[in-house]
């Protein structure tokens, strides 16, 4: 197929384009701002680059305030970047012939929840930017109803990697320190590893049993935030040192100093069910301590 992808030279697209040209794909990669290729992407419609033939856009370009970024902080632009863009580019899609169109969402469009979380399962965007992206994706099915263009809508659970950043990296280097952590218990996390989301996207530009579909994308280990830090000090031959404390009196110490939230962020059952997905025929190639030891840069 010949494939537009944007982002790509984002944390997921740097492994993605490898991935697909290697599967025989031709991939078109354009940097934002370069030649001619709109840095915003809402402006998508007014690239004069755009090929006579196009099999498939899968759209990674996404602001994120995760990712540093201060205009992230902005709300009206992060709806631009992350809802208008990718209805100009499911209308570039029509436009261009294109027979498929994969996004990628988060699973933080879903609550916390004490049971493992469905597709179905009512939405409640947990911060701005994943209101803004399941915003994108009624975008992008409103606008592609009717048409030729088929979607997939991947809600993947949270990314780690070579180069990765935010809350969960921070957890993987907290867990490298050798004193003991008060972190045990807590409800089971859905995770992803860099190379699993990039073979996931791969998975849904070639499938047709995930057509028209929205998945939740995840390893297959849900594990606690004590299980990530016993995860990642035996990979490393070293003791877990992990401690557990009453929940309830850690909730509620939390609360008093004002991060009641900060908590649940930390210790709330988020458990993606990747039942779909996986009876379409994905399975995450690569397991969870391959994928701690890729991120923390540590020998396979």
């Amino acid at each position: 197929m010949r494939i537009l992808v944007t982002g790509g030279q984002g944390f997921i697209g740097r492994t993605l384009v490898p991935l697909l040209r290697a599967e025989g794909h031709e991939v078109l990669a354009p940097r934002r701002g370069e030649a001619g290729f709109p840095s915003d992407l809402a402006l998508a419609g007014d690239w004069p680059g755009w090929p006579t033939k196009l099999d498939a856009i899968l759209h990674l370009a996404a602001l994120n305030p995760e990712r540093g970024e201060a205009v992230a902080r902005d709300d009206a632009a992060l709806m631009r970047a992350n809802v208008t863009a990718t209805k100009a580019l499911a209308v570039e899609a029509i436009r261009r012939g294109a027979r498929r169109f994969v996004f990628t969402s988060t699973l933080l469009v879903h609550p916390f929840s004490p049971e493992p979380i469905h597709e179905d399962d009512p939405v409640s965007p947990q911060n701005t930017y994943a209101a803004s992206k399941f915003a994108a994706e009624e975008e992008l099915v409103r606008t592609l109803e009717d048409s030729p263009t088929q979607w997939t809508i991947l809600r993947l659970a949270p990314v780690y990697g070579p180069g990765g950043r935010g809350g969960l990296h921070a957890l993987l280097r907290l867990a490298q320190k050798s004193y003991p952590l008060p972190l045990g218990g807590g409800g089971r996390r859905s995770l992803l590893s860099l190379a699993n989301a990039a073979d996931a996207c791969r998975f849904a530009l070639e499938s047709r049993r995930v057509a028209n579909e929205t998945c939740l994308v995840a390893d297959a280990d849900a594990l606690s935030v004590g299980d990530i830090i016993r995860t990642v000090r035996d990979i490393e031959e070293r003791p877990a040192r992990v401690l557990s404390l009453p929940g309830g009196a850690t909730r509620s110490a939390a609360a008093l100093l004002g991060k009641g939230a900060t908590y649940d962020r930390l210790f709330a059952r988020l458990e993606a069910d990747t039942g779909k997905i996986s009876a379409a025929g994905w399975t995450p190639p690569q397991g969870t301590e391959a994928g701690f030891r890729a991120a923390l840069g540590l020998p396979a």
